[in-house]
């Protein structure tokens, strides 16, 4: 296993437009390791301001809840329909 190389992964890190994993594929190393190395330069903050994801940190929008919400009435609806058309005494339907 070879060290990282920790001055090309901070000079990587000063271009914002790249993703972690960019970066940890141009520098050779783990994404864990640039997340690391990112986090140590924001001073141990634990929310690094971006991620390869998409998740910046902000809040869930209204877009994310409305999702959400018809997520579980979807599941919930399920769950109704199958518990009305089964058979309370194990009996045939």
């Amino acid at each position: 296993m070879k060290p990282v190389d920790r001055a090309l992964v901070e000079r990587l890190l000063e271009d914002e437009t790249i993703s972690f994993r960019e970066v940890s594929r141009r520098a050779g190393c783990s994404d864990w390791s640039v997340r690391a190395i990112a986090r140590d330069l924001a001073g141990g903050d634990r929310r690094i301001k971006r991620d390869a994801s998409g998740d910046d940190g902000e809040p869930i929008g209204l877009v994310g809840w409305l999702i959400f919400f018809g997520l579980v009435a979807i599941f919930g609806g399920v769950i109704w329909f199958a518990a009305r058309r089964a058979p309370l005494d194990g009996g045939p339907m």
